[in-house]
């Protein structure tokens, strides 16, 4: 292995590396292309997606889904490679897939396995080298060709691909030491962040609500200025809230300073409405009823205890003590209850990085580097980030087909 010259070489076999490969070569058959993967196998990562079961895309993925320095190139890449391109080519691969209701595309198998298995057949079947428990520790760029230098070899390629994801899911192997010699390389690295990942938050009740789920809507808020809001499961846990809305606020509560999590529990109904249901509750109680009885039936019952107690209402109390003013004060936190948000850089928890190479320093209709020539960036390296769905792999894809495309036509150009 030591010392091979290559036409591309593409650092890291995950879903954009192996893709990329595999539509370059399928549009070049002369490239004499090698994935270099730091791992045993390629695409451990992969694998974990969409909880095994790999939403590969999202049909109504757009660009106000995304966030980070390349979100102004995500419109043009969309437009180039959209989620329906990304379903063709999975199926001239050979996989079927199925969309569900909301858009989001898995293989018909609901496995994982299946999309990895099937880009595997593609590398093999074009003749794409693989060379895994390859780790690359720097890239030197010397005239009109790159120097890799990875463990017990140095490869030379006319041009590289960096899919080398990031630090998220690092039981699979990841990291993002790259990020380092990409720096070196003259490019600016925006800061990695965990994204898609559960909130931690400071609240006195949070640890005696694990377990517990509810529905609602959830915002983030930053000096009391309501930055975004979603809608769905709220999932509690011993020292943060998770659940996919959760996860989509996430990327801003790891950047922003002071802010906080606002949750609506009953987001529909409007203050009078919920008075009216109080008052009607507290009638129909008796005097040795308890006010931590008020909201059985409303909530699950610990989580109507937590709510009695932020109202500042005893639960003990006999239910018919508690005073209008009361009932307004726990309106008030059923539909804006206030957790403060704690920054962390747990990326074991995070499923996508935010951060990684600037996306005003990349071509957004080639993916190729603007300071280094023949340096391309794709996937999850780029700082690009998406909603939960399918959109981080429809980039991923997206990206991919760019990539390969300007450097098969570029090759073909040429000959």
């Amino acid at each position: 292995m030591n010392n091979k010259k290559y036409d591309v070489v593409i650092v890291g076999g995950g879903a954009s590396g192996l893709l990329c490969a595999v539509l370059m070569k399928s549009k070049n058959n002369l490239l004499n292309i090698a994935v270099i993967e730091a791992q045993d196998r390629v695409g451990k990562k992969l694998l974990t997606t969409g909880n095994g079961r790999c939403n590969l895309t999202n049909l109504y993925a757009d660009a106000s889904m995304y966030h980070g320095s390349f979100k102004k190139g995500v419109e043009h890449l969309l437009t180039l490679c959209s989620p329906s391109a990304i379903v063709d080519i999975f199926e001239e691969l050979g996989l079927l897939t199925v969309a569900e209701s909301d858009g989001r595309v898995y293989p018909i198998s609901k496995q994982a396995n299946s999309v990895l298995d099937i880009l595997r057949s593609a590398v093999r079947r074009l003749g794409i080298e693989l060379i895994c428990k390859c780790k690359v520790t720097d890239i030197k760029k010397e005239s009109d060709k790159f120097c890799i230098y990875a463990t017990d070899a140095i490869l030379y390629a006319k041009k590289v691909v960096l899919a080398t994801g990031s630090k998220s899911s690092p039981s699979t192997g990841a990291d993002d030491s790259i990020l380092r010699t990409i720096e070196s390389m003259g490019h600016k690295i925006v800061s990695p962040v965990p994204a898609l990942c559960p909130v931690n938050v400071k609240s006195e009740y949070i640890k005696s609500l694990k377990g517990i789920r509810a529905t609602g809507k959830v915002s983030i808020l930053q000096n009391n200025k309501r930055l975004r809001e979603e809608f769905g499961e709220i999932q509690f846990t011993e020292n943060a809230l998770s659940g996919i809305c959760i996860f989509n606020l996430s990327r801003i509560a790891n950047t922003e300073d002071n802010t906080e999590i606002s949750i609506s529990l009953l987001p529909d109904r409007s203050f009078s409405e919920i008075f009216t249901l109080l008052s009607n509750k507290i009638a129909l109680l008796s005097s040795n009823d308890k006010a931590e009885d008020l909201l059985i039936g409303f909530f699950n019952k610990m989580l109507g205890l937590a709510l009695i107690k932020s109202a500042g209402i005893s639960p003990s109390a006999s239910v018919k003590s508690i005073t209008d003013a009361q009932i307004k004060k726990l309106i008030s936190v059923i539909n804006d209850w206030r957790f403060a948000v704690i920054r962390h850089n747990d990326f074991s928890r995070s499923q996508i990085t935010a951060g990684g190479v600037y996306g005003c320093e990349i071509n957004e209709a080639s993916m190729e580097s603007k300071i280094v020539k023949n340096l391309y960036f794709i996937g999850e390296v780029v700082d690009c980030d998406g909603v939960c769905g399918g959109m981080n792999l429809q980039f991923a894809f997206s990206s991919a087909y760019c990539a390969a495309c300007d450097i098969a036509y570029d090759y073909i150009k040429k000959s």
